[in-house]
């Protein structure tokens, strides 16, 4: 697989290179096109990631374009330590605050640190975690709100951007606070899991426990793949526990996938485009030992090499999203590249391909 990678990264780096820009403040900025702005601190982090691997890989300015990005991510970042979210917000509006865009860059952020040295994303890794200490669900300390105005209901694989975001930043300070609420959040979404349908998360549950949306293959692959990284910092029974959790909940998967999207294994309708949710080919090289899952996310990837080589960026355009003319975009070809770029970078930086094995 080493030469599909080095592939993907040298067509990746092309079309990332040509979106840079400086900026007046001596960060480096990268531009989404179809937002018509810079892209967002989620998908500026992952890019930085990217081009850590990109220079591990190839050498080069990898290690300096992902500094200088950092850095804008660092000089963006909300006085609360939240990332904006740009995306379907009322053109003139200011940006959202939504835990994905806190728990989709956390590992890019920690890999930043680990692997450029960057102290402005240790710094942003951190403070993104301590805002997420002050979400932390009153009806269930095991839960994180989504987003300050959806305290309704428990999203559950919210909770495990916030437990990945929680450990990684702990990792790199030592903060008691933070490992007791990785494994209070591992602990709750332990007991959710099989309680309406055997093998399956639901994606949102009301606080008594009742489904309010139903089971969701691309949101169980977020809680499988970036529950991964924290797995060393469990206790131990806690670790044997989620491990065969996550190894039936990756068979689920590959078994609702050969049926197609539906109602019953992927209620949120915006999902449905499984070939660009690339959230769930990290959970299956995160248990790579499982051949199905392994041979799955190996020949996604050849496939996916051999279609830039075709049709060049337009395999990550969104499909199916609702097209709103007094807003921005639900979602942008940028965004859905960066989300893979940060991905194949956690697929390699962190040893993906092993981690399920040497947890076992």
């Amino acid at each position: 697989m080493d030469s599909i990678v080095s592939s993907l990264v040298r067509t990746l780096t092309t079309y990332f290179t040509d979106l840079l820009e400086q900026q007046a403040d001596g960060s480096l900025g990268i531009r989404d096109d179809e937002l018509g702005a810079l892209a967002s601190c989620c998908t500026t982090g992952q890019v930085a990631a990217f081009f850590v691997l990109d220079y591990r890989l190839h050498g080069g300015e990898g290690l300096a374009i992902a500094s200088g990005l950092a850095a804008n991510v660092h000089l963006r970042q909300r006085p609360d330590g939240a990332f904006g979210q740009p995306y379907y917000v009322k053109r003139g509006d200011p940006e959202t605050v939504d835990i994905a865009e806190i728990g989709a860059v956390a590992n890019s952020l920690y890999l930043l640190h680990r692997h450029a040295g960057s102290a402005e994303a240790k710094e942003s890794l951190i403070r993104s975690a301590h805002y997420l200490l002050t979400e932390v669900a009153a009806e269930k300390p095991g839960a994180v709100y989504k987003n300050p105005n959806a305290r309704h209901h428990d999203v559950l694989n919210g909770d495990m951007y916030a437990a990945h975001t929680f450990a990684r930043a702990y990792e790199l300070n030592g903060d008691a606070r933070l490992l007791e609420q990785t494994v209070r959040v591992f602990r709750h979404l332990f007991e959710r899991f099989g309680k309406h349908e055997p093998d399956w998360w639901p994606y949102i549950e009301h606080w008594d426990g009742s489904v309010a949306m139903g089971n969701s293959v691309s949101y169980q692959g977020i809680i499988v793949a970036f529950a991964a990284t924290a797995l060393p910092l469990l206790p131990q029974e806690l670790q044997r526990q989620w491990q065969q959790t996550a190894e039936a909940a990756v068979r689920r998967m590959l078994a609702a996938m050969k049926e197609g999207p539906h109602d019953g294994n992927e209620a949120p309708w915006w999902c449905r485009d499984w070939s660009n949710v690339w959230e769930i080919d990290l959970a299956f090289t995160r248990y790579a030992h499982l051949p199905e899952a392994r041979d799955y996310a190996e020949g996604r990837l050849k496939e996916l090499d051999a279609r830039l080589s075709r049709e060049g960026w337009s395999v990550f355009a969104p499909k199916g999203l609702q097209h709103d003319p007094e807003r921005a975009p639900v979602s942008t070809t940028f965004r859905k590249a960066a989300t893979f770029a940060g991905i194949l970078a956690s697929m390699k930086l962190d040893d993906s391909w092993g981690i399920g094995r040497e947890n076992q």
